[in-house]
């Protein structure tokens, strides 16, 4: 499988399929990752002007992901 994952705040998380484009404006938290069986490669392209910068939160718990 190649399924993937992505959820932004507060909403239903989304099935990505190989080659989904996600655009996610600034300031929404979310996260994204791979379907328990697969895995999961991504390109992401950040231009957060003026400074360019990414805030990492905490990590999903197993009951948020599933």
């Amino acid at each position: 499988m190649t399924d993937s994952r992505y959820q932004e705040k507060d909403k239903e998380i989304q099935i990505l399929k190989k080659g989904d484009v996600v655009k996610i404006p600034p300031n929404v938290e979310h996260w994204h990752g791979a379907a328990p069986d697969s895995h999961f490669a991504h390109i992401s392209i950040e231009p957060n002007i003026p400074n360019n910068e990414t805030t990492w939160l905490d990590s999903v718990t197993d009951e948020q992901y599933k």
